[in-house]
């Protein structure tokens, strides 16, 4: 399959792999299946002829069977209780692993008497258990154990949005089972393998194998990481692409994330602090990334200094009206009625954001700086890239940012604006740290996040945004709020309104839609609102999606996996009283909206800021080119780590997990299909790329 699928593979190196790794997990699974045979025949004797014809021996392993089921089910409950009510708390991996291992072991006593009890139980009564011929009871209950495994993980399945699970172990270990029970049956049960099975001398077979997998595995694991197989494998594969990624974890030495065999890349397998990806420190003589050389020392930027009261705009004629801002989860480009699309086709999803772009300007080519909330949002409000952003703890899904940080509300209330925040959801609680520079701060009826992902919060928030507009129309303040609509988000939700008809994934693409159908319609009410109480004369009006959606372009659904054009591209629409209707086809970021909206106003940017002013572009005028970066961080819910640069047109993603490069010409190759990496003719755009992403990643993270 890798071969067929997979681009670029290479036969010898992709059969090294798979028969050193699929080999070496055969021989250590071989080894320990026949070590539990034995075990479990030498505590039987006479094996299972013995359990179907002594009926009080297959009571007694049915007694036995059914303490231990017991047993390991209190275990089960008691460890998912203490993980929900400790353990998913702790910030510290390491100490939640000690915590997990010590409440294990405090359940055991419990469970040992529990399981004990049910023996001693089922013991008196087992003569009413059914026993079939040739089964017994004990074999009824191993039958019963494997159906319940069966239906409970399919349960799991069912409540769990599977589509994002790489299913390819599963698969492997079941064409694998398959193989193995096709093996067995011609060794043992048919005429012709046992008289092969006789004629063949059996230690010298197994030591030829093993000697076999042992020379390819050694092969296989001097690979060198430029080899194309890898990412053939990583395409393409199914099991092979687990066991690689285990064999690289098993073969890290240094327990950085990364082996210096198997194509792992670490440069120095003795050193914690070097390692793809790793902070490069500057002229330390030391290659902390494994790039192929130091980073070079570069000027820090300062900290910005303290904001002022200033109540007035710094730049003569500068806008003097409020901003509204409206994000919405999960919103991909290309879902705007005036970017084409409809469900079904003609009848647009969004004819409020189509409206406001007909009115504003609206950017067509717009990157989020991250694929998923809590990554792009610290982002956005902070003008900055998700590596550079004080977080409490990187490595956490959902860090909280560190006071150190500065957003470009600041700056909006130095210069007169009342900056307001209306929310309800749980990423949005004050103490994030992502209210800073904030005078009011909302989030009520913020459900949990396991609960918000059934969440229909619009109906809730809406109505607040709109009586805190008309009390801000009653009392002239002038103010900037922020609110946040989360329904394009997984689970999607069915609305009466606009009711969905397919099934399976079709389905669930509609009820996506349907979902950004839903947020526009609430989002109509609030700028609805604004016409009611006169503010759209003088309030400019924001819109942008935070990170987009996938629907299996590169075999992925949702959002947070990687930054594949589905999963960054986002819309922008900013509509400012006064100004021209216009279409923007410039390259820009999300990290570039505080910026602009400080530029807006007048109020001078901060030393932090990395983005840019946009309002050129609002004013109908062509920015200058300039690169966009994106980032996947490394955290608990994604382990991978992926930098991308955009410019001209093109797009180069290192995959530093993977120790890959990807370019793409986004203008022949919308849906990155067509990795041109390996072509020579675009080996100038490559190394003009590479070069920018890699000075990117070597810069001083917290500058």
């Amino acid at each position: 399959m890798v071969l067929a699928r997979g681009e670029g593979g290479r036969g010898l190196e992709v059969l090294a792999l798979a028969v050193g790794l699929y080999g070496t997990a055969g021989l250590c699974l071989g080894a320990f299946v026949g070590w539990a045979v034995a075990t479990a025949a030498a505590t039987l004797p006479g094996g299972w002829r013995a359990l179907r014809e002594d009926r009080a021996l297959d009571a007694r392993a049915t007694a036995a069977l059914l303490g231990f089921a017991a047993a390991a089910l209190v275990m089960a409950v008691g460890a998912g209780a203490a993980h929900g009510l400790f353990v998913a708390e702790m910030a510290s991996r390491r100490l939640a692993v000690i915590a997990s291992a010590g409440l294990a072991l405090a359940c055991c006593p419990v469970a040992a008497l529990v399981g004990l009890a049910c023996a001693r139980l089922v013991a008196r009564r087992v003569h009413h258990l059914p026993a079939p011929r040739g089964l017994g009871a004990t074999g009824l209950l191993l039958l019963a154990f494997a159906a319940a495994g069966v239906l409970a993980f399919v349960a799991a399945l069912s409540r769990a949005d599977w589509r994002v699970l790489d299913l390819g172990p599963l698969w492997s270990a079941l064409a694998a089972l398959l193989l193995a029970t096709g093996h067995g049956i011609f060794w043992y049960s048919s005429a012709a393998g046992q008289r092969l099975r006789a004629r063949l001398p059996a230690r010298s077979v197994r030591a030829g194998v093993a000697a076999a997998v042992i020379v390819l595995l050694g092969f296989g694991s001097h690979i060198p990481e430029t080899s194309p197989s890898y990412a053939a494998i990583t395409d393409a594969g199914w099991g092979l692409r687990f066991a690689l990624k285990l064999a690289r974890r098993l073969t890290d030495r240094d327990h950085d994330g990364y082996s210096a065999l198997f194509g792992g890349g670490d440069c120095d397998d003795s050193r914690a602090d070097v390692f793809p990806g790793a902070e490069d420190i500057p002229g330390d003589g030391i290659d902390q990334d494994c790039q192929g050389g130091d980073a070079q020392p570069a000027a820090a930027n300062p900290e910005p200094p303290a904001l002022g009261t200033q109540t007035a705009p710094a730049r003569q004629g500068a806008f003097a009206g409020n901003i509204l801002i409206i994000a919405i989860d999960a919103l991909r480009a290309d879902r705007l009625g005036v970017a084409g699309y409809g469900r079904p086709p003609g009848r647009s999803l969004t004819p409020t954001l189509d409206a406001l772009a007909r009115r504003g300007t609206r950017f067509t080519h717009v990157w989020a700086q991250a694929p998923n909330t809590p990554r792009s949002f610290p982002s956005l409000v902070t003008s900055r890239y998700p590596s550079e952003i004080a977080w409490q703890k990187q490595s956490l899904n959902y860090s909280n940012l560190l006071p150190s940080n500065h957003t470009f509300f600041e700056p909006l209330a130095a210069a007169g604006l009342h900056p307001i925040g209306i929310f309800s959801h749980f990423f949005f609680t004050a103490d994030r740290g992502i209210s800073r520079g904030f005078a009011e701060w909302s989030d009520e009826g913020a459900k949990s996040i396991a609960d918000s992902n059934k969440d229909i919060a619009s109906p809730r928030i809406v109505p607040r945004v709109i009586a805190r507009l008309r009390k801000a129309a009653q009392t002239g303040e002038r103010f900037v709020l922020w609110t946040h609509l989360f329904e394009p988000h997984s689970s999607y939700m069915e609305h009466p309104e606009f009711p969905a008809s397919l099934s399976g994934v079709q389905g669930l693409e509609e009820k996506y839609d349907y979902e950004i159908a839903f947020a526009d319609l609430w989002a109509g009410k609030i700028i609805a609102s604004l016409e009611e109480t006169k503010l759209d004369r003088n309030t400019a009006v924001v819109v942008f999606g935070d990170h987009g959606e996938a629907w299996g372009e590169h075999k992925r659904y949702f959002h947070g996996q990687d930054l594949t054009e589905e999963q960054l591209r986002v819309p922008l629409l900013v509509a400012v009283p006064g100004q021209k209707p216009s279409v923007s086809d410039d390259e820009v970021g999300l990290i570039d909206l505080g910026p602009t909206l400080v530029d807006l106003v007048g109020a001078p940017p901060l030393p932090s800021f990395h983005g840019r002013s946009l309002l050129p572009a609002v004013e109908g005028k062509p920015l200058p080119s300039r690169p966009i970066f994106a980032e996947l961080l490394p955290s608990t819910a994604t382990p991978s780590h992926e930098v991308t640069v955009i410019e001209g047109g093109k797009k180069l993603t290192h995959k530093i997990s993977e120790r890959r490069w990807e370019l793409f010409d986004l203008a022949d190759d919308p849906r990155q299909q067509k990795n041109l990496a390996e072509q020579s003719a675009h080996r100038t755009q490559l190394d003009e790329l590479r070069a920018k992403l890699l000075r990117f990643e070597e810069r001083r993270r917290q500058d």
